[in-house]
């Protein structure tokens, strides 16, 4: 078998979970072929998923010595470094990200300058939402550092989260990405700000919220809800189920509802907006409450939240406009290549004051997890 059929096959173990066997793969490649930079550059990735990015950095390192241009090399480069918390070198890293995958050629191009740290005092600046719905949430915190500096804030997003921005007094003008944006002075991508203001873990602002529900919208969900005579638990099990990630990131439907029958003493409520009609028939018999098809947009969303007294989520979305609400949010937090955001080895985050993270000790073992979850939430007092 010749390099090329090496990395074929690494491909196809580390897409069929077996990341151990994928590794063997790697190695051979590179030691039949040692100009292969595809090989070490998938080594280092599979090592980063692993949870060893240390050890991965010197083999994506040697893969862009090899092929300097390598955009999959660059971008898992960049999230090595971001998982361990070392922004100075991940936040320039990782503006790679416009070559890579399907974000290549989709950065924006305007004739006004980019924003790269001008004086912003009157003047108005164009930031540009990206990637999830997730993404956008955790970076709209910068958001405020641009208003406080004196900025016009003007702020392109999708459209779920538009209603979400409205009222708002450090936004001025929140519109889709195909609308035609005020006149500005500067632009910049939502995720690229914390590269300009030199964010670090160390210097990571420690907020409670930074977003609120709407008070009518919360009104609303109060009276749906009605009286509350238990605590009341929000969950949501899985992230876009087209997403190759949420194999990983998703926990299988039957044990988010083990844990739910398992303790019937909570008023659990679901979250997961695009649960299926058999789900959502399992869901009804555990008598979860459920709001199906009520549910607009992430102002809809944010106004349920705020009447939850915690909130189980895996990586997606719902985790951080819960976190970014100020709930208390607990992740369950895939083994398996998890985002770079969350680090390693930690049950908090620098990024979310009210969020414990729960992570999977092996891959695929859930049942760990929520064993745990069901322990803390005995223990939780609201």
């Amino acid at each position: 078998m010749n390099s090329s059929e090496l990395i074929e096959q690494g491909n196809q173990l580390r897409a069929d979970r077996q990341p151990m066997a994928a590794l063997r793969c790697y190695a051979q490649a590179f030691v039949d072929d040692p100009d292969s930079a595809s090989a070490f550059n998938n080594y280092g990735n599979v090592l980063r998923e692993i949870g060893q990015p240390q050890r991965a950095i010197p083999f994506l390192q040697h893969a862009l010595v090899l092929q300097p241009d390598n955009p999959t090399a660059q971008f898992n480069l960049a999230v090595s470094y971001l998982i361990q918390g070392d922004y100075a070198r991940g936040w320039p890293a990782y503006e790679c990200r416009w070559n890579y995958e399907h974000l290549a050629g989709t950065q924006p191009q305007y004739a006004q300058p980019r924003w790269a740290g001008q004086d912003l005092r009157d003047r108005a600046i164009l930031v540009i939402g990206e990637q999830g719905h997730g993404d956008n949430i955790q970076f709209m915190r910068f958001l405020f550092n641009l208003h406080a500096a004196g900025a016009r804030v003007l702020f392109q997003v999708t459209d779920g989260l538009i209603p979400m921005l409205s009222g708002s007094n450090v936004v001025h003008w929140v519109g889709r990405y195909s609308d035609t944006p005020p006149e500005f002075d500067y632009w910049i991508p939502i995720m690229s700000l914390p590269g300009v203001l030199g964010i670090t873990v160390e210097n990571l602002p420690k907020v409670v919220s930074y977003l609120n529900a709407h008070q009518d919208l919360f009104q609303q969900w109060q009276q749906r809800l009605g009286p509350k005579k238990r605590m009341r638990v929000g969950f949501c099990w899985s992230g876009r189920k087209d997403n190759w990630l949420n194999t990983h990131k998703g926990m299988p439907f039957d044990q988010m509802m083990a844990l739910v029958k398992n303790n019937p003493t909570y008023e659990w409520i679901n979250l997961q907006v695009d649960a299926s009609p058999e789900e959502d028939a399992v869901l009804a018999a555990l008598g979860v409450t459920r709001y199906p098809g009520t549910i607009g947009s992430f102002a809809d969303t944010a106004a349920l939240i705020a009447h939850m007294d915690v909130v189980l989520s895996v990586d997606t979305s719902i985790a951080h406009l819960s976190a970014a609400l100020g709930r208390p949010t607990w992740l369950m937090l895939n083994w398996f290549a998890p985002c770079w955001r969350w680090m390693l080895n930690r049950d908090s985050s620098p990024w979310y004051s009210s969020m414990r993270i729960f992570r999977q000790p092996a891959q695929d073992d859930w049942a760990t997890v929520t064993k745990k979850i069901e322990q803390y939430l005995s223990w939780f007092k609201v």
